[in-house]
């Protein structure tokens, strides 16, 4: 059965070529795998449970990015007949994962840990290795973070948007995962610092177990804020209303059409919708003046939205009162 083929959104082939969201996966990977290593065994030798716990922050961050560049190779894989849509949504779906992995791996080990040293009352040991490790962690991190807003910065001047604005609203998962848990991390090391320091002058081991308590209540709300968008747009979020409305301008502003009996743009991958809409045309039209205009309206589409990929318009006779 033949099928047009399926078309990219320009905001989407524009993150494809310039490959920054590999470029920034990689870096934060790298850190977080060479600092993991350098937490556990400070941990360790100095019986801190904060940096054990800080350990298991960064073990989830890069197993995180590692699930985020599952993400880029598989909804790279173009359209089939069971998927004619591509497989653009398995990026919030991977993304969606790693949120959980972040709560299952950090958050829940933290806790545990934390809770064991409450009960038993260690004394944190040598910490000078520890102090180095923090050092050394801060610096990794904050240069991942450099990057990843870096990446969010352009794509937010690009899209004529405040950089914030940008991480809360965009449906490109990675940029703003990295951002968030690189953010999350340095507030990790300022507890796991805080811990160390007050367990060092009150020598007592609780203020240590309280800072990987709270790494770890920090790694479950990081997860939560994450993974909770991304259920939306696996369930198939709209396009905000505000872009919705410039659309709905495009489609309202065209001769051909007499009326728009229904519309809809939804997310079929980061930065990727799908629209769809059933209009009344214009009875002066004939039928080839009539495909000719739904072509042109097509292009229109394309042209006031980097983010639409593919357009599905329907040619009713019916008026919206009806509600069909």
């Amino acid at each position: 059965m033949l099928r047009p083929p399926h078309r990219r959104s320009r905001a989407a082939l524009q993150r494809i070529e310039r490959k920054d969201s590999a470029r920034t996966i990689l870096i934060a990977l790298t850190a977080n795998v060479v600092i993991a290593i350098a937490k556990f065994v400070s941990g360790l030798i100095s019986g801190s449970t904060a940096l054990l716990a800080e350990a298991a922050h960064s073990l989830a961050d890069a197993s995180n990015e590692v699930l985020l560049g599952i993400s880029l190779r598989r909804a790279a894989a173009p359209a089939d007949d069971l998927h004619p849509l591509g497989h653009g949504r398995e990026r919030f779906l991977w993304a969606f994962m790693a949120a959980i992995a972040s709560f299952l791996i950090g958050g829940c080990f933290s806790i545990a840990i934390a809770i064991r040293q409450l009960a038993h009352g260690e004394m944190v040991k040598n910490a000078t290795a520890a102090w180095i490790v923090l050092a050394i962690a801060f610096a990794g991190d904050g240069i991942s973070l450099v990057q990843s807003l870096r990446q969010a910065r352009k794509e937010a001047e690009e899209r004529g948007w405040k950089v914030w604005f940008h991480l809360l609203r965009s449906s490109d998962p990675t940029v703003r995962a990295v951002v968030v848990e690189d953010g999350a991390a340095l507030i990790g090391l300022v507890f796991a610092a805080a811990g160390l320091l007050l367990s060092h002058h009150l020598h007592s081991g609780r203020p240590d177990a309280i800072a990987s308590l709270l790494i770890g209540l920090l790694m479950a709300a990081t997860a939560f804020a994450l993974g909770r968008p991304l259920a939306d747009f696996l369930v198939g979020k709209s396009l905000p209303p505000a872009l919705l409305e410039e659309l709905r301008r495009v489609i309202d502003s065209d001769d051909a059409v007499e009326e728009i009996v229904s519309m809809q743009a939804v997310y079929v991958g980061p930065e990727e919708v799908i629209v769809a809409a059933k209009v009344r045309p214009s009875p002066r039209l004939s039928a080839k003046d009539l495909g000719r205009a739904m072509d042109d309206l097509d292009r229109a589409l394309h042209k006031a939205s980097p983010f639409v990929a593919d357009v599905y318009i329907d040619v009713t006779s019916h008026n919206a009162a009806d509600g069909d």
